[in-house]
């Protein structure tokens, strides 16, 4: 079995197909070494299994058809390998060996760690007292005695929730049915993926839910743990008004027939427990009977992200009822403090920085309200639901390629990867993302080409992508489709290799940003709604020639045309953009009061804005927008965006400062520009 290294490298060519190997190399920050030596391991694969290797001849990398076909095959018929041949790396064995003494039947010594593990009694010390840092903030300690020999301490809830913890850190993991199929059988249990999974579709359709793909390998293994758990007479406790409570929701029959049609236990604390699992899995849906309380707060995130982040989205009530389906299943997972794994964290984090802490900083006061913490696992997928409402456009262009997105990671994922998909190839008809249950009823002579985000059966063209990309991988993906359709050559060579050909024959005075140019030159200059592009700081932005302070201005109109007049008197706005952003006042209300006596005042960047800019204006008088008293506001900040996102940084920063109480009383206090600039320069961070 290859090792996980190779395996995610094997994923790549096989997904990317690439031309060039040294573009290849560039694109996924690979060295030449790693690069040859995963290839050397997954050549030693492919002639195990009487396959041709793939070959490098000069810069040109190639992969027999033959290795394609069977590399489609072995993903969709991977299951039930023996994994006592895959060698678990120490954060894997911390894992194993949680799942392996919670589902235990007998008692267990160091040496049955040993064996599991295949590692030295000393390295089973030190693995157990990692396990339970790890374990920690579950309340959940490994403890020995010598009458049960290892075993798990802490309330059984908080040993599940870890369980289910641990399963979901393995979702993403190339043999994850391979290395949990390797834990059941070293207790002697039959692993039942199969018979729960098929069992749960049935309960889909008979109670017309759907359940989010991405979630259901983490459910069903952890059901299985479940109900060795309640053989074993483990059982659960729920507060009892928690359950009555539950007793009562549309999710408790399921939990019911679920139990009753695999024949275990139907105690109702019991299902309580399995209730609350079947609320964090199923997507939501908008509609007459919706919880009011759930809408309300749908409707309130929604609508602050818009008035936050200061852009209008062109389709309110979509945007609302995606965003439902989203987060209904994750407020129940908030809720209940049911964890999950999200494997594009450190991802999002780096290719969406000021996004993810924008997004943290607009869903602090939902935090707040509903007096629930908000994992980061949970801000990284609200953060990809966000950015695809930002970047999404209407793509116009029609052609005879139909095209089809498999997407099983849930819905924040699937339009992420629907937005840059589309914009990479417009002229595309797109069949928008389906689960792989869904793509399997497909008549093949539907689509000609398949975009997934996980391994499935296709005889058309087909090509896995990642939910997230960078620049460099999306223009490596449109080289790869191009070649593949059109057999467009990509015969490009990397900056690297055209910068020493040049340092032969010309004096190089700035290498570093010769290959930026270049770079940009072969893989394309990031799209106007790329949210990793230069994005201003606000001590960048809010400068002193963009603050002003007066006593009292005579009606609203004439302050909001006053706080917009530094931006207008420095060419970053035209008096068309000031009219807007009073007639939209007059006509929607005062939609940028985003504080008692605070508002922000912006329109749409095409009604004026000639650049990025941003002004403040503190008046020692309120005014009243609309004159009523209600509206009454003494600061003014005034923003000039060019897009959806390049501002977005800058008010992130100014969210944070806005969202410190000592730091909001200050902006309400200050005096002069110094003062202003002083407390503005504290969350100026790049």
């Amino acid at each position: 079995m290859l090792d996980k290294k190779s395996s995610e490298l094997l994923q790549l060519l096989m997904s990317t197909r690439p031309k060039s190997y040294p573009i290849f190399i560039e694109t996924h920050s690979l060295s030449a070494r790693q690069f040859f030596y995963h290839l050397e391991k997954i050549n030693y694969w492919l002639r195990q299994n009487d396959l041709p290797e793939i070959d490098t001849k000069q810069t040109e990398l190639i992969i027999p058809n033959e290795v394609i076909k069977y590399w489609k095959d072995y993903q969709t018929k991977s299951k039930g390998i023996n994994a006592k041949n895959f060698h678990f790396n120490e954060n894997e064995r911390i894992l194993v060996l949680l799942l392996y003494t919670f589902i235990r039947k007998e008692s267990i010594s160091s040496a049955h760690y040993q064996f599991l593990l295949n590692v030295s009694k000393n390295t089973v010390t030190t693995d157990v007292k990692r396990a339970n840092d790890f374990s920690e903030k579950f309340r959940v300690k490994i403890k020995y005695t010598r009458e049960s020999g290892f075993h798990l301490k802490g309330s059984e809830e908080d040993k599940r929730n870890l369980m289910l913890k641990c399963i979901s850190m393995f979702s993403s993991h190339p043999h994850k049915h391979e290395i949990l199929e390797y834990l059941f059988t070293q207790h002697n249990y039959q692993n039942k993926f199969d018979i729960y999974e098929k069992k749960l579709k049935e309960m889909e359709q008979a109670f017309n839910l759907t359940f989010i793909e991405e979630r259901m390998f983490d459910f069903i293994y952890l059901l299985q743990m479940i109900h060795i758990r309640q053989h074993q007479q483990k059982w659960v406790q729920i507060h009892s008004d928690t359950k009555e409570f539950l007793k009562k929701h549309d999710m408790y029959p399921v939990a019911l027939t679920i139990q009753r049609e695999l024949r275990e236990s139907t105690r109702s604390e019991e299902l309580a427990y399995l209730t609350i699992l079947l609320l964090g899995i199923t997507q939501g849906q908008l509609s007459p009977t919706s919880t009011e309380l759930l809408t309300s707060i749908t409707e309130k995130i929604i609508n602050d992200f818009e008035r936050y982040a200061c852009f209008q989205i062109k389709d309110k009530q979509k945007a609302i009822e995606s965003f439902y389906t989203h987060f209904k299943p994750a407020y129940y997972r908030m809720l209940y403090k049911i964890p999950i794994t999200n494997p594009l964290l450190n991802e999002i984090k780096e290719e969406h920085t000021t996004l993810f802490n924008f997004v943290s900083e607009v869903m602090k006061p939902i935090q707040e309200m509903l007096n629930i913490d908000i994992p980061e696992d949970e801000i990284g997928f609200l953060t990809l639901h966000f950015g695809a409402l930002l970047e999404q456009n209407a793509f116009e262009g029609r052609s005879q390629i139909r095209a089809v997105i498999v997407c099983p990671d849930g819905i924040s994922s699937s339009l992420m990867v629907e937005t840059y998909l589309c914009s990479l190839f417009p002229n595309f008809r797109w069949i928008s993302c389906v689960s792989k249950d869904s793509f399997s009823k497909m008549d093949e002579q539907e689509y000609d080409i398949v975009f997934s985000t996980v391994p499935i059966q296709t005889n058309k063209t087909f090509f896995i992508v990642k939910p997230i990309m960078s620049e460099a991988e999306k223009k490596l993906l449109h080289h790869a489709v191009m070649q593949q359709l059109f057999s467009h050559s990509t015969p490009y060579p990397t900056p690297d290799q055209i910068i020493k050909i040049i340092e032969k024959y010309c004096v190089v005075k700035d290498a570093n940003k010769l290959k930026e140019e270049i770079t940009i030159a072969l893989y394309g200059q990031p799209s106007r709604t790329n949210i990793r592009r230069r994005q201003p700081l606000l001590n960048e932005l809010l400068t002193e020639d963009m603050i002003q302070f007066e006593t009292r201005i005579s009606n609203w109109k004439e302050a909001i045309a006053k706080a917009a007049e530094p931006l207008l008197k420095n060419g970053y706005i035209k008096q068309s953009y000031i009219d807007k952003m009073i007639e939209n006042v007059e006509k929607i209300g005062p939609y940028f009061i985003i504080h008692p006596e605070l508002a922000i005042p912006h329109a749409r960047p095409e009604f004026g804005v000639q650049k990025l800019g941003m002004s403040f204006l503190k008046i020692e008088e309120p005014t009243y927008l609309l004159n009523e008293e209600k509206n009454a506001v003494k600061v003014f900040i005034c923003l000039a965006a060019i897009d959806n996102t390049t501002h977005l940084k800058a008010l992130a920063q100014l969210t944070k400062l806005l969202g410190n109480k000592e730091s909001l009383k200050e902006i309400f206090e200050v005096k002069n520009k110094e003062e202003l600039l002083n407390l503005i320069n504290k969350y100026s961070i790049a």
